[in-house]
């Protein structure tokens, strides 16, 4: 049995901890929040313990542990968690900065331990079927949307480190290269951080990738296209509905493809993935410094978009 915890149960850590209850060959040893009363009740769902302070449930000999708390403490926490030699998850980002990030990568790897860092969407099920779909082809253009009403949760990050992050990862998993060429605006009107931002970056292998986030839409969107030279798709990283348009006619017809899309819960399938790589000994799909560099580029997205408004 692989004995696991959960440090912070809020929005996501709370299905990090139902997860884990229902996992075959895991055993949910504790969860832990600063809203005692919040942790005590799920600990109750999801029959496990509560533990007051985080650094008690560390002491319980864990193989691993979940950190979804606010961004500012996931250093903090993960090294602490690293002392103890335990295996670790951080949800996305995975620290504020680049030198807490390397840190917590460093004394990872002195440890022996492993890092895994939740970008959650590279385990929807419509990734690795758009992956297939545009295995042979040349992408030429590739979009993401990802809006929605300002989640209460965040408060120490704006639009671009917490949710275009995502989409960050994504185009550089599904392009396989690195951005050479980065632009971006952001506005700022519900608080101190940007709420509002569009990103346009040229991929070292031609690909151009355009991505738009905020804080201001009253409803969620989580929608991807991509254009190559033969087809464009389109999918829903909510509905989990992945569409192929090709065939393109001169009188305006084209041909329409539902592509078979299995169902499964991303976070679910994120969670098992850890599980193996501590089982068999792997590398974890989502490593540290795929963590690290989604965050530089974010972070280098921001200060371009800041330079500008200083122009």
């Amino acid at each position: 049995m692989i004995k696991v915890g959960v440090i912070g149960v809020g929005s996501m850590g709370q299905h990090h901890a139902r997860i884990y209850s229902s996992m075959n060959e895991v055993k949910l040893i504790g969860i832990t929040d600063v809203e005692e009363k919040r942790a005590e009740e799920l600990a109750l769902r999801y029959r496990t313990k509560a533990y007051k302070d985080y650094r008690e449930l560390l002491k319980q000999d864990l193989d691993a542990v979940s950190i979804a708390v606010p961004t500012s403490l996931h250093e903090k926490i993960a090294l602490d968690a690293i002392e103890y030699n335990c295996n670790v998850l951080i949800e996305k980002p995975i620290t504020h900065t680049i030198k807490s990030a390397k840190r917590v990568i460093i004394v990872a790897e002195r440890h022996d331990v492993k890092l895994m860092v939740g970008h959650v969407e590279r385990f929807n099920p419509i990734v690795p079927v758009i992956m297939r779909e545009i295995e042979n082809d040349n992408v030429i253009l590739l979009e993401i949307t990802r809006v929605g009403p300002l989640p209460p949760r965040v408060k120490d990050v704006g639009v671009v480190v917490d949710l275009a992050i995502h989409d960050i990862d994504l185009i550089r998993y599904l392009s396989n290269c690195e951005p050479k060429v980065i632009r971006s605006v952001v506005s700022r009107s519900l608080s101190d951080k940007e709420d509002s931002a569009i990103l346009l970056f040229e991929m070292e292998k031609g690909t151009i990738a355009r991505l738009t986030a905020n804080w201001l839409t009253p409803f969620k969107v989580r929608k991807i296209t991509v254009a190559t030279e033969r087809k464009f798709i389109e999918g829903d990283f909510i509905t989990q509905k992945v569409t192929e348009y090709s065939r393109y006619s001169e009188d305006g017809s084209y041909v329409t493809k539902g592509v078979n899309v299995p169902y499964a819960e991303p976070l679910g399938l994120e969670l098992e993935a850890f599980i193996d790589a501590i089982k068999n000994g792997t590398v974890p799909p989502v490593t540290g410094e795929d963590g690290l560099r989604a965050l530089e580029i974010a972070l280098t997205a921001l200060e371009l978009a800041y330079k500008r408004k200083e122009c």
